[in-house]
């Protein structure tokens, strides 16, 4: 009897346990996004690790008055001031970036110049389009030719496209759920100035909070690598947009791969590395985000550059593959590949110490080929006189015989040479009568 009653209740926790785990995977924060200019290699098998993530740091406290502080280098042909009339609300460092979160209206761009336009993006959702930039952006110190624009209020930056675009690698003003089909003047608009590149979510719903206002904020570019968060219209408090169907996400995020094969099947899996969150209570109208890039390795060209990087990393030359790294980017496979493990980093040893003994590691290499190269040729000449020996009816063997040394002594002997001056010059001639063998 007591076994019947106790049947139900396991079964019960059994039942919870399981309803459980399913709520979990279908909260994944996660959504795919359809890619429009989708590549021919494109891969789908692929999983994600945040294993490497390194979250945002808490902000540092403010150490310089607002009279003194100067926002990101951009040229003068953008409408930016400095902030000796700016509020700053929030600002810290994040190892890779440092962020400020301010008050101001002079960091919008007014694209009524003639804007880029991608009719899929001003009326799709979930969409993302991939666009050239005139210049290389440097993203976690990696040279990106190439951003896709998203639907949903963000920038994926890597080469490598997949469906799951809101996992990491973005750089996100408002990462949320907008749906470009509803409203009329819902529209994405970019465009390139060849020293910053523009673009502006204007006059987007939110596709399951449409009853409010339009959103309007933009996000900049800047070709040394500052990265700027305008925003115009937030009619909704950020943290109350709803996260069931789409994540809300404010930031930058970065990753690097492992490949694996497994059964013929090649399986890429993405580590998160390093995210920059902005605090979302502090997005307002007027509000914007300043991040503003700090020295990493992979920047680095040569060995002595490398090791006299800042404190930030510990920065590591491989002159395996001529790459400077702490060993956490997007060559960290390639890193690792090559045994760039024990190596010239700050303060241990010298890239002359290196070079000279990858001078003589190169010498003994040339040595030991010139060596392999003559015993090579010495056991072929070798194996071709037995082989002609043996086989004497063969050519070789013809050869050999015609050319023993007693055959050439008797040649030599009935060689005459002589010599007969003309009115053209001395003429000279060589004789023999040796009788052929």
């Amino acid at each position: 009897m007591a076994m019947t009653e106790q049947v139900p209740l396991q079964v019960f926790i059994y039942l919870g346990i399981i309803l459980f785990s399913l709520v979990d995977f279908i909260k994944t924060e996660d959504v795919p996004y359809t890619l429009l200019n989708e590549p021919s290699n494109f891969n789908p098998v692929i999983s994600f690790d945040g294993h490497y993530i390194n979250k945002r740091q808490a902000p540092s406290p403010s150490t310089t008055s607002p009279g003194t502080t100067s926002g990101p280098g951009t040229q003068s042909t953008q409408s930016t001031s400095t902030l000796s009339t700016i509020d700053i609300k929030d600002q810290g460092s994040h190892k890779y970036y440092t962020s400020k979160v301010v008050l101001s209206d002079k960091y919008w761009d007014e694209l009524n110049d003639l804007p880029a336009q991608h009719a899929s993006l001003t009326n799709g959702h979930r969409i993302a389009v991939t666009v050239g930039l005139t210049f290389g952006f440097p993203f976690y110190g990696h040279t990106v030719k190439k951003v896709t624009i998203a639907t949903g209020g963000f920038l994926y930056m890597s080469p490598f496209l997949h469906s799951w675009l809101t996992a990491t690698q973005y750089i996100a003003p408002l990462m949320a759920n907008f749906d470009t089909t509803i409203g009329n003047g819902s529209d994405i608009l970019y465009k390139d100035y060849t020293d910053r590149f523009v673009v502006e979510w204007r006059d987007v719903y939110l596709q399951d909070q449409n009853h409010t206002n339009p959103f309007s904020f933009q996000t900049t570019l800047h070709k040394n690598g500052s990265i700027v968060f305008g925003y115009r219209q937030v009619p909704l408090d950020v943290t109350e947009i709803i996260t069931a169907n789409h994540p809300v996400k404010i930031g930058v995020s970065d990753a690097f791969y492992v490949d694996a094969t497994v059964n013929g099947i090649t399986r890429r899996t993405i580590y998160e590395y390093h995210r920059v969150e902005v605090n979302l209570t502090l997005i307002e109208e007027n509000t914007v985000v300043l991040l503003e890039p700090l020295l990493t390795c992979n920047v680095a060209s040569n060995c002595e550059t490398c090791i006299q990087q800042n404190a930030n990393f510990e920065c590591k030359w491989c002159s395996a593959i001529s790459r400077c790294s702490d060993g956490i980017d997007w060559h960290r496979q390639e890193w690792l590949k090559a045994g760039c493990t024990s190596l010239i980093s700050s303060g241990k040893g010298s890239c002359s110490e290196m070079q000279r003994q990858k001078n003589t590691q190169q010498a003994v290499g040339g040595i030991i080929g010139i060596v392999l190269v003559l015993l090579i040729l010495i056991v072929a000449i070798v194996g071709w006189f037995v082989y002609a020996y043996r086989n004497p009816t063969s050519a070789s063997g013809m050869w050999l015989m015609e050319h023993r040394p007693s055959v050439m002594k008797q040649k030599i002997a009935n060689m005459k040479f002589w010599k007969r001056t003309t009115e053209t010059g001395d003429k000279y001639k060589i004789e023999s009568s040796a009788s052929e063998a």
